[in-house]
């Protein structure tokens, strides 16, 4: 498309170029597989449109419309992608400060809308290939984020390559002309303002004369006293979260799989059910017709033939465990290409924590990442929420002083942990009684390092708080220093302490 029309700073310009810039944006390649992404993750797949045909006796392709069409998609996808997005957030995203103030301020935005806001970014980024985010103002003039459909929002650039303008488009249903009809907006967004045009009659953009206030600044709100607000953020709103750098679906790497996947299992349904009845090959019928002869062999399990006749019973062998093999190692397949947790494994039955994670390796590349992006989203993020927290507050807060946790969930065998921990607990109380029995042929300060160092204790503190507890019981006497045994007893009371 042609950039200048799109950076004009003539509505008209701007509306005749926005036809052909959509147009092309639609049709782009990047399109297309966004579109296939959210088509797949809907289970929307290629196989409903699968249509079975033969050759007739005048050699001509007819469509069967009488054989077994069986259509089951079978939603790998969006398993992989809901599976991706809660294994990174599932747990809500933690923040550390060392100024609670700040802190407590900075939680206001971090709250469960901003949880979902991050999910569904995700999520759209991996179904599309990217996702956009925009910040805006809510009534209480606080900032907040939202989603923006990458497949209805592109950017504009200038000869350099800068990012100039967004352009985001959607259908809205209005009342004109005493009807309802649904007509096409388009946000066309700078760093000052957002300029809005709607489609006519003839499906032409033009700049959209019935709103109040077009253009108007980023950001219309009221204050405690209900005055209305306008203020400009100085910068484009709006984030690309990148699914990779090459910015693919997740899907394109597993959807000839899951197609052929979707195949193999149709077809052996389609073979299951029109060669479910045996098929009768009759020598010197001499009845009727075929309806009466189905109706003998059905009614008296008998037919009559001549004298050179006679009834073959012909089954057809349907090829199930080659089919069931194909099926398996396309679901392999597809969980190792998609880099996904198959939770259908089974194994030897020994699921020890070990193996488990073992099978989240394939997850837990994919999900480093994706957390990467998604760390350098929510940078712009907090940057744009101090600078909000500054507006608000007068303050002089910093985007660099936040720490962004993000803690991923995993199962785990629960037996083995408390196992583990049990093997833990023994080996320790054996290393104590061996510190213990040797300890009268040690000196007492080595003696409760070596027990502090068991319990990771620091032995300073430790020294400090027997010398105390000596102190107050009077044991401490420069002219009567205590015997090695007294020591040795406060150690083991630390010991057991601990």
């Amino acid at each position: 498309m042609d950039s200048k029309y799109l950076l004009s700073d003539n509505p008209a310009t701007i509306a005749m170029a926005l036809n052909k810039a959509i147009d092309e944006d639609n049709q782009s390649k990047a399109k297309e597989n966004a579109k296939t992404g959210q088509r797949y993750y809907d289970y929307k797949h290629d196989i409903l449109d699968n249509r079975i045909f033969y050759i007739d006796d005048n050699d001509v392709l007819q469509e069967d419309k009488n054989a077994s069409n069986v259509k089951i998609p079978h939603a790998f996808f969006t398993e992989q992608v809901d599976q991706k997005v809660q294994y990174l957030l599932s747990n809500p995203v933690e923040i550390e400060l060392e100024d609670e103030q700040f802190k407590k301020r900075l939680e206001e935005y971090y709250d469960e809308d901003f949880q979902l806001f991050l999910q569904e970014a995700l999520e759209g980024a991996s179904k599309k290939g990217h996702e956009y985010v925009f910040a805006k103002t809510n009534e209480s003039d606080r900032l907040c984020f939202q989603v923006s459909d990458s497949i209805n929002t592109f950017v504009v650039h200038d000869d350099n390559g800068k990012n100039k303008r967004i352009i985001r488009y959607y259908n809205k249903d209005i009342f004109r002309e005493g009807k309802d009809i649904t007509v096409t907006v388009a946000e066309v967004w700078d760093e000052k303002q957002v300029t809005f045009y709607v489609t006519d009659k003839n499906k032409r953009f033009k700049f959209d004369e019935t709103r109040e206030l077009n253009p108007r600044p980023h950001v219309i709100a009221k204050d405690e006293k209900g005055m209305l607000l306008k203020r400009s953020m100085d910068t484009l709103p709006f984030y690309r979260l990148s699914n990779n750098k090459a910015e693919k679906t997740d899907l394109e790497p597993i959807k000839a799989l899951i197609d052929d996947y979707d195949l193999m299992a149709a077809f052996l349904s389609n073979n299951l059910q029109d060669f479910s009845e045996a098929i009768y090959v009759v020598r010197g019928f001499r009845g009727d017709d075929l309806s009466k002869l189905r109706q003998n062999i059905k009614a008296k399990k008998t037919v009559s033939v001549g004298s050179d006749g006679g009834v073959d019973v012909q089954t057809v062998a349907i090829p199930t465990e080659a089919r069931k093999t194909k099926l398996e190692i396309d679901k392999d397949a597809i969980y190792k290409f998609g880099m996904a947790f198959d939770s259908t494994q089974v194994g030897d039955g020994n699921i020890t924590n070990v193996v488990i994670k073992s099978r989240y390796a394939l997850l837990d590349m994919k999900a480093n990442k994706a957390e990467v992006r998604l760390r350098a989203m929510l940078k712009w993020i907090n940057e744009m929420i101090v600078a909000d927290i500054n507006r608000r507050f007068n303050t002089s807060y910093k985007a660099q002083d936040i720490k962004v946790n993000i803690v991923r969930e995993a199962m785990v065998n629960e037996k083995d942990i408390v196992e583990i921990e049990r093997i833990e607990a023994e080996t320790k109380q054996i290393i104590i009684e061996s510190i213990l029995a040797v300890a009268p042929r040690l000196d007492d300060e080595n003696v409760l390092k070596l027990i502090c160092e068991q319990f990771e204790l620091d032995w300073e503190e430790v020294q400090l708080l027997i010398e105390e507890q000596g102190y107050s019981s009077g044991l401490q006497d420069d002219t009567d220093p205590p015997e090695e045994g007294v020591e040795n007893a406060a150690a083991g009371q630390v010991a057991q302490g601990a």
